[in-house]
């Protein structure tokens, strides 16, 4: 009976040790983790003290004026250890930002025209359309006359519109490239029929593409009549060129 009362009286006791002996062994841990985090913090101030005076004789003596935070040098913030980038960060985010200000402020080249009036030449049997800028972006191109002119060479989206007035069975337009060296080629072709009772006789021809033009090269549009019938409004007829 008395053992058994002896062996009750230690139950508790062996209990309250061994929840000191776990009370002991957690702060021995954060004692050991907060030296190993003093070491790592004096192994970061060193480095960080290395890289400076590095830099510092890469840059002679405008760099030995600038601190850590300049370098973008990491700084410890507080006894946590937590690294902030400052100045590396803000370069960064400028080195992104710089292309696409760049590319913003970038302007196409673009040439917008409509009709000033027309001319016909009896000789060739055309009426050429001589015109005036409504939109002149850039210094890819220049207009005189019935004539454009590319003055860089380059990729250019070239389109066209005539509307016609006209009873005339087939009424058409083509555009015309003529280059330095004489040669002439024809870019786009258009032809559209025509009623035959004057009040209906409107109709209109469209064409468009994508062409590699030189500097130097000279584009006109001319409409294969002698005396044809326009509308010389700029939401009939126009012509227009971007560089892509």
């Amino acid at each position: 009976m008395a053992e058994a009362l002896g062996r009750l009286a230690l139950g508790p006791l062996w209990l309250g040790g061994a929840a000191a002996l776990g009370v002991l062994a957690c702060l021995l841990a954060l004692l050991t983790q907060q030296a190993q985090m003093g070491a790592l913090q004096g192994e970061l101030a060193q480095l960080r003290g290395q890289l400076v005076a590095a830099r510092r004789g890469e840059t002679g003596s405008h760099g030995a004026n600038l601190g850590p935070a300049e370098w973008g040098v990491p700084e410890a913030e507080g006894n946590t250890g937590s690294m902030v980038w400052r100045r590396g960060k803000r370069d960064s985010e400028d080195t992104w930002r710089q292309p696409d200000q760049r590319h913003q402020h970038r302007k196409r080249s673009v040439l917008h025209l409509v009709p000033n009036h027309r001319f016909t030449n009896d000789e060739g049997d055309v009426t050429e359309i001589w015109w005036r800028s409504s939109l002149h972006q850039g210094r890819a191109l220049e207009v005189w006359g019935p004539n454009v002119t590319v003055k860089q060479t380059g990729l250019y989206h070239i389109y066209t519109q005539v509307l016609f007035h006209d009873p005339t069975f087939t009424m058409g337009q083509v555009l015309w490239r003529a280059s330095p060296g004489g040669l002439r080629q024809i870019l786009l072709r258009c032809v559209q029929s025509m009623p035959r009772e004057l009040e209906q006789a409107y109709n209109s021809c469209y064409s468009a593409g994508i062409f590699q033009l030189q500097r130097g090269d000279q584009l006109s549009l001319r409409v294969p009549r002698a005396n044809a019938s326009l509308d010389l409004s700029p939401h009939g007829t126009f012509l227009g060129l971007l560089r892509l």
